[in-house]
């Protein structure tokens, strides 16, 4: 009767090593006639570090901008570069940066949000995370591109 006490026990342990945690971000905004053209601007992310390691993270949300523009998203887990205006961090292109995904608000202003990357894994297994944006498509108007309900879905190292 023991071993299979035991069995179970170990069984379940396994089982949970991979079981899906949520890590919530705060909602944020993003200015984006603050956005240089060609440049990428990024916002340094406010969460709570898992208590354990990551084998790989995605990013949930919603975002929600005027209608007509598109939008590549990026993520760091160090400082992205050291151009800092009004919070933003303005980049260029360069190793500390990650492609993670894209947005396109040809139909709707509210658009769903699903990113994933390993400098994303990283970030959140640091607590240092950075997410950028680059206007794609669109022009440079006065708005704020608004990132809401914000949740990391993780799995956990076994």
């Amino acid at each position: 009767m023991r071993p299979v006490v035991i069995l179970l026990a170990v069984g379940l342990l396994l089982g949970c090593s991979k079981a899906p945690l949520s890590v919530p971000l705060r909602d944020f905004d993003i200015d984006v006639a603050a956005i240089q053209s060609g440049k990428i601007a990024f916002v340094k992310q406010g969460f709570e570090k898992p208590p354990v390691g990551l084998t790989r993270a995605s990013l949930e949300g919603s975002l929600t901008y005027k209608t007509g523009v598109s939008f590549t998203f990026y993520a760091a887990d160090t400082e992205p570069c050291t151009t800092q205006i009004n919070g933003l961090y303005l980049c260029d292109q360069n190793p500390a940066i990650e492609e993670i995904g894209m947005a396109n608000f040809t139909s709707s202003p509210t658009q769903p949000l699903l990113l994933s990357g390993n400098k994303l894994t990283n970030g959140i297994n640091t607590g240092d995370l950075w997410i950028g944006i680059k206007l794609e498509s669109g022009l440079f108007t006065a708005g704020t591109l608004q990132f809401r309900n914000m949740v990391a879905k993780i799995a956990v190292l076994p």
